[in-house]
Order: C-alpha cells, then sequence, then structure tokens
C-alpha cells in the first residue's frame, strides 16, 4: 500500500472521521457536510463567538458536521440563556456537531476558555468504551502534523480510512470530554487509532445544572497526551451525542476563545 505524503488535512473531511472513530460510527461512514470556509490570518482569530453569530450554520463561521448519514444529526439551536445568547444542542439517539477551520500556531494562542451546561449525564456513557463511547459535551481540536513519522500501521490505518471512506484524518486529535466514571484529568486512547485522544475535564452527575468555566493550555495538554509538541491547530468542533445509548440530552456551549498565554 502506497503511503502518502505528509499534507495539510483538511478539517471538513478529517474532522468527520476522527468523530466517527470517536464515537463508534462506521469507519466507512462519509460527511454529509463538507463546505469549504475561508481561512482567516492566525492572528485575527479567537474562534467564532456563539454570542455574536446570527445563525447556525454560519458561512463565515460554523458549519454543518455529518459525519454518519444513516444516524440521526444532533439539532444545533443559538439560544437566548439568561442574558447571554449560547448554543444549545439537543440529542437523542443522534450525533453531529459544528465545526470551525482554523489554520493556527497553538504556540501563539494556547489558551482555549470555553464553557458549557448539561442537563443530565448519558446512563451507562463511558468514552473509553467505543459501544457507549456518548458525551453530553465534548471540545474537539484537530492538529496537522506528518504522518510519515507515525508507526507504520497507523499509517496503514489512515490509508485504510482514506480508501473506506474517502476521507483524511488529522494527524492528531484532542478532546476535552465529560464522562461519567473516568476521574477528571484522565487520558483516554481512543480504542481505534492512538491519533484520537481525550481528557477528561468534568466527571459523574456533581456538575449538572450549573455553567462549568474551563481555560486549558492546548499545547502542554497536548504534549502530555501525545509526548511531543503540536503541530498547527486546524479545526475546532463541538459534539453532543447519545446514538450509541440510545438516550436523549440537552447541553448549552457559550463562547470559544484561542488567547496568548498572557494576553
Amino acid at each position: 500500500m502506497r503511503v502518502r505524503r505528509a499534507r495539510v488535512i483538511r478539517i471538513a473531511s478529517g474532522l468527520a472521521v476522527c468523530a466517527a472513530l470517536a464515537a463508534c460510527a462506521a469507519p466507512g461512514a462519509r460527511s454529509g457536510a463538507a463546505a469549504s470556509l475561508a481561512v482567516e490570518p492566525p492572528s485575527a482569530q479567537t474562534v467564532a463567538l456563539f454570542s455574536t453569530l446570527s445563525k447556525v450554520p454560519s458561512p463565515d463561521g460554523w458549519s454543518d458536521w455529518r459525519f454518519h448519514i444513516s444516524k440521526r444529526p444532533t439539532e444545533y439551536t443559538l439560544v437566548s440563556f439568561g442574558q447571554e445568547q449560547v448554543l444549545e444542542a439537543l440529542a437523542d439517539s443522534s450525533i453531529s456537531g459544528l465545526k470551525y477551520r482554523l489554520d493556527a500556531d497553538p504556540q501563539s494562542r494556547p489558551i482555549v476558555e470555553w464553557r458549557w451546561r448539561v442537563d443530565a449525564t448519558i446512563d451507562g456513557a463511558d468514552v473509553g468504551d467505543r459501544s457507549v463511547d456518548d458525551s453530553p459535551v465534548r471540545l474537539v481540536l484537530a492538529f496537522d502534523g506528518d504522518i510519515d513519522k507515525l508507526p507504520i500501521e497507523e499509517q496503514m490505518f489512515f490509508e485504510r480510512v482514506k480508501l473506506l471512506g474517502g476521507q483524511d484524518m488529522p494527524y492528531a486529535t484532542l478532546m476535552y470530554v465529560w464522562d461519567n466514571r473516568r476521574a477528571a484529568e484522565s487520558l483516554v486512547i481512543n480504542a481505534h487509532t492512538t491519533r484520537i485522544r481525550k481528557i477528561v475535564v468534568e466527571s459523574g452527575a456533581g456538575g449538572v445544572r450549573q455553567w462549568r468555566d474551563y481555560r486549558r493550555d492546548i499545547v502542554a495538554d497536548f504534549e502530555r497526551a501525545y509526548g511531543v509538541a503540536p503541530g498547527r491547530l486546524i479545526g475546532v468542533a463541538v459534539v453532543t451525542d447519545s446514538d450509541n445509548t440510545r438516550q436523549q440530552v440537552r447541553a448549552w456551549y457559550g463562547d470559544i476563545r484561542m488567547l496568548a498565554r498572557n494576553p
């Protein structure tokens, strides 16, 4: 099998495959939405703010992220919550997300800040078990890199995914998730590939029905997860999914910002 040389992975297709694997959809599933978005200069990016959008998907911001055509999509709507406009996600035995394309140096803006809120956790879900890998909220980051430097088994897996689904995977994916069972700060490696790794930032039901605020150093977290410094940040996404456990869950996402370490 001929190994593809290093390339800049497109988030519209790459995130679709990594999400399908992360949520245990069929590896051959194609993305249902692959619209191209213009890339802004990294210096201008703070990531699209839900509080300022007029609609979702937005042609200059977040776009639909469908990665299994046979599964019901999660519903995403801009709503007023208190005095703030936020993104509401309603998953009903469904899975999909919203994605935002980037091309940024994570060393220049290594801090990600975001907030989310969930009504309840998902009974029986476990982000480390591919048969019940659901989460009420996920923040997903995709990174570029040199695939030729990966072990041959991973390179062959990337080629197999491309062959079966017509999709490129990002070189590396880092997810922040809410899990039922695993302790906060647990690191979970995807069951299908080591190139998708998850950090549990909230555990159990203790924080439900509250806004939870986060500030993470993505460079430090990537280095902890992968043991090396990250390449360019090429995409950000949010996902609320319950397709494996067949339940209903509602969540809200506030603004997401990429910041300098000492703004």
